[in-house]
Order: structure tokens, then sequence, then C-alpha cells
């Protein structure tokens, strides 16, 4: 019941698809039409799509990220009193939670897989599709889950020992690293075991091997380097959602009521 209604919720915030969704277009069209495309050959152009396709893939699983941090941040009053003296557990709060957001992920990521083969097919004149698109949407469900721990982390940490007043900041955290991570690739590459050990960086990674259908080289921006281990790539990305897991559920068990004035103070 609880994951239905929450993934009814995501699915109906009109704020997540416009910047999830909408702005995520605007990139794909900037990435596609304005920016660099001197491709010579098919498989050119579907690398440089493939990278595309990947950083959009993290900035957008990044703003879910922000949506779930601000319905736990809404939430903790209720949650603190509802472990309390409800039938409510932390653990099926956790599990209906980061079901609800994977859902979401996979869904979301759908409207990112159209939107890139409809914007570079047109651009180059022939379709440019993901070579393991199923792969993609798994992909899409694991950032999903990712996120979400990440956010409710970030969010219950803050609400149990340091206060609220900074949540506005807290709840893009997911975002900007994202942002980091994301346009990093574009440059220098970063030393391969960042990569490898960065949840951020193995996500896009990972996606743009499930675009490409091959493995991801060290310099995404321009194909050289060593090629990256993608199991090492995903067992690094599992790591970082199991330990933020058990935080998640440390944390939650210890979730404090707060008032949400507390978060709008400067």
């Amino acid at each position: 019941m609880l994951a239905r209604y929450y993934l009814k919720s995501l699915l109906s915030n009109k704020a997540l698809w416009g910047w999830g969704v909408g702005f995520m277009a605007f990139w794909l069209f900037m990435g596609s039409y304005v920016f660099g495309f001197n491709m010579v050959s098919k498989t050119e152009d579907l690398g440089y799509t493939s990278v595309w396709f990947s950083l959009i893939g993290l900035i957008s699983g990044s703003i879910i990220a922000t949506s779930v941090a601000y319905s736990i941040y809404y939430a903790n009053s209720s949650l603190a009193y509802g472990f309390r003296f409800t039938k409510l557990k932390p653990s099926s709060y956790i599990f209906s939670l980061m079901g609800s957001t994977s859902v979401a992920g996979g869904i979301i990521g759908s409207f990112i897989i159209a939107l890139t083969i409809l914007l570079f097919s047109s651009r180059t004149g022939f379709l440019i599709l993901p070579i393991y698109p199923e792969f993609s949407i798994l992909m899409f469900i694991i950032t999903g889950m990712f996120m979400f721990l990440l956010s409710a982390v970030l969010v219950i940490f803050a609400n149990n020992y340091t206060g609220l007043k900074s949540i506005s900041f807290i709840v893009f955290i997911p975002q900007l690293l994202s942002y980091l991570f994301g346009f990093s690739e574009l440059g220098i590459p970063l030393p391969s075991t960042v990569v490898y050990a960065s949840p951020f960086s193995d996500i896009t990674r990972l996606l743009f091997q499930t675009y490409y259908g091959k493995p991801s080289p060290l310099n995404i921006s321009n194909g050289t380097g060593p090629a990256l281990n993608p199991y090492i790539l995903m067992v690094s990305l599992l790591f970082w959602i199991v330990l933020l897991f058990v935080i998640a559920m440390f944390l939650v068990k210890r979730i404090r009521p707060r008032s949400i004035e507390e978060g709008r103070q400067v």
C-alpha cells in the first residue's frame, strides 16, 4: 500500500517530470544539435550518443533523488511517531520507498531512452538505437535505488544530528555530485581507481555500455584509454547500495521528530 501510494505520488509530481524529463530533453537537444557532432562513421555517432545518454541518465536520476529527499524531510515527524505507535516498521518503509523510486527511475529512464533515440537519430538521419535497451532500463532502476538510499541517508542524518537549517542545500547534494562526476567525464579523465570507487562514475560508465554495447574506455569523451571492467563497476555500485541501505536502516530507526519550519529558517 505504501509503495503504491508513494509511486503514485512520484509519478504525479510535475516538478519531477519537468526537471527529470523536460529539462533533460533540453540537454539532449543541446548535445545532438548545438554541441560538437563531427563524427564520420555510425560507430562514432553511436559512441557520441552513448556519452550524452549516460550523462543525462545520471543527472535525471539525481533529480529523482531531490524529490525523494523533500518527501522524507516533510515526513520526518510523522515517521518518528508512526514507527512508535503504529504497525509501520522502518524496514517496510525503506523497502517500500526504495521499490517505488526504482520503478519511477525505470519509467523516467524509458523516456530518456526514447528522447535520446529521437533527437540523435533525427540529427544523424539514421536510427541510433541502444544495443542493450533492457539493460539500460535495469540500470535506471538500480540508479533509482541508489539515489533513494543516498537521499534517505543525507536527509535523515541531518534530521537526527545536524538540524534542518541546511536542508535546502542537502537535498541538492546528489545533483551536485552528479554534475561534478558527470561533466568531469567530458574533460581530463579521472584515474581508474576513482572511477571504479565512485558510484556516480559507475552509473555513468554502465549506462554508456548499455547503449554502446562495449565496455567504457577510461577517457569516455574521445574513446581512448583502457576499457573498464563492467563487473568491477557493478560490484562497486552494489557495494554502495548495500552500504547506504545499512546506514539508512540505522538512521531511520532513530529518526527524531523535528519541525519542518526549522528548514525554512535562514
